[in-house]
């Protein structure tokens, strides 16, 4: 079985409340067809993950980068 990222990082609690609250801001600017679509989730949750990975902590940043990773 493949692993879905490539990292292996363990969060700490604080940075796995902003990659919470990134993710639910993302998902809330989704099309409402595509709020339940395992595969955009996915897609909008491993933007953020490997955004936090290189240094972003930002909330709004991220989930923002996230929704413009779909568009591309």
């Amino acid at each position: 079985m493949t692993p879905l990222i490539s990292s292996r990082c363990v969060y700490d609690p604080e940075v796995l409340m902003v990659m919470t609250n990134a993710f639910d801001r993302a998902c809330d600017f989704l099309p409402a067809e595509f709020r339940h679509s395992d595969h955009m989730r996915r897609k909008l949750a491993l933007h953020i993950v490997h955004q936090v990975d290189d240094g972003e902590s930002d909330p709004a940043r991220l989930a923002d980068s996230a929704i413009l990773s779909l568009l591309r």
